[in-house]
């Protein structure tokens, strides 16, 4: 067979040559393939930590939030309850010393102030008294006599006294003016409310 391929050695040797070269551009090829998705990996993986990052923030500022805003509804519904009970203790301090004034003999006393300024008020000149029960027993036709002197106009006496435990009704006509203790107490917590927790307030500083 002719020789057609020169020196069998020297082929031999470039074959290897080329083979050798082949193999290490494969292998820097694969090497800086590996280096890009290495550094694609590592970019991707930064890039997923980032956002986990920011999501996990941003859930966190959420839930302070939510937490800061709980905390605050709860801090208001408890300073309401605090506010509420020590106004209540206020007004059933108040009422037991009404109640207890309606026992004492300058009770008569009280009533007639209030028969005097319920009759300015109305502008009448003939006006119907009911009392509490004990009240109205104190209501005596000399009483009441010395009470029409004083007013220039006349008081007698309702059949039936008031259903209430203080304090008197007082008519004239179509008229009325509740100021039974009841009635008076329950106007001054709507409307004084506010200043006796206040007042309290400041006495607690």
């Amino acid at each position: 067979m002719p020789a057609i391929f020169g020196d069998p050695g020297g082929l031999v040797a470039e074959i290897r040559r080329r083979a050798q070269q082949k193999a290490v551009d494969i292998e820097e090829a694969a090497r800086k393939q590996s280096a890009g998705i290495l550094f694609d990996a590592t970019k991707e993986r930064e890039s997923i930590r980032t956002q986990f990052e920011q999501q996990a923030e941003r859930e966190l500022a959420m839930l302070l939030a939510r937490s800061a805003a709980r905390g605050e509804l709860e801090a208001r519904r408890r300073f309401t309850i605090l506010r509420e009970a020590v106004i209540d203790g206020v007004w059933r301090a108040a009422e037991a010393r009404l109640r207890e004034l309606v026992k004492q003999p300058r009770y008569i006393d009280i009533l007639r102030r209030i028969a005097l300024e319920a009759g300015l008020e109305l502008g009448g000149s003939e006006f119907v008294l009911a009392a509490d029960p004990a009240g109205h027993e104190l209501l005596s036709p000399a009483t009441l006599e010395q009470w029409s002197r004083e007013a220039g106009a006349q008081f007698r006496r309702a059949p039936n006294p008031a259903p209430a435990w203080g304090g008197l009704l007082v008519s004239s006509g179509r008229n009325r003016v509740d100021a039974t203790f009841p009635t008076r107490l329950s106007l001054a917590r709507l409307t004084l409310r506010e200043l006796v927790f206040q007042i309290l307030s400041k006495e607690g500083h």
